[in-house]
């Protein structure tokens, strides 16, 4: 009731009048200090910098948390130790073999070869022609260095016994 005989005119009035006496008041605090607001503000006392006396250099071996571990794999090397492979080397059969992968190929095939000997009940016979597959398949892995490693596996993996001559008669 009482705010419906201001008008708008009235608000904007005393929204003034308050506003300077406010500004007046901080002026006036701020004098009798001895400084003005914009004074107080820049008159703060500079933090020192790297480059002067009093502040502490950190090594990173100080840290807190200590130091960051690689990844798993993860070394780090000199620029001088680190190289491509040159492309116009491609006498080593066995070296890019390696790098494609050729032996985790030949071992799935050799898991595949076993979950069918498993499921139909498969014998010595059977394993050898289908063994001969991959080896048209994969012709480089008989003059690979890593039959030995194929060898255990095969040993380990087929559900019948293999004597080490036949093992060694599947390279040949």
């Amino acid at each position: 009731m009482i705010l419906q005989s201001f008008s708008w005119q009235h608000f904007i009035l005393a929204t003034l009048v308050l506003g300077i006496i406010w500004y007046v008041g901080i002026w006036l605090y701020y004098r009798r200090k001895g400084k003005s607001p914009r004074d107080a503000e820049n008159s703060s006392i500079s933090l020192p910098h790297r480059w002067q006396q009093q502040v502490d250099e950190l090594n990173p071996s100080d840290a807190l948390i200590g130091q960051p571990t690689l990844e798993p794999g993860v070394q780090l090397v000199e620029a001088a130790d680190f190289s491509f492979a040159d492309k116009s080397n491609t006498d080593k059969i066995a070296d890019k073999s390696h790098q494609l992968g050729l032996v985790p190929d030949v071992l799935q095939e050799i898991k595949a070869i076993c979950a069918i000997l498993e499921k139909k009940d498969g014998n010595k016979e059977d394993f050898f022609a289908m063994f001969e597959m991959v080896k048209v398949k994969y012709p480089q892995i008989i003059n690979y260095s890593a039959t030995s490693e194929l060898n255990q596996f095969i040993r380990e993996h087929v559900p019948f016994h293999l004597s080490a001559e036949e093992l060694e008669g599947l390279w040949n």
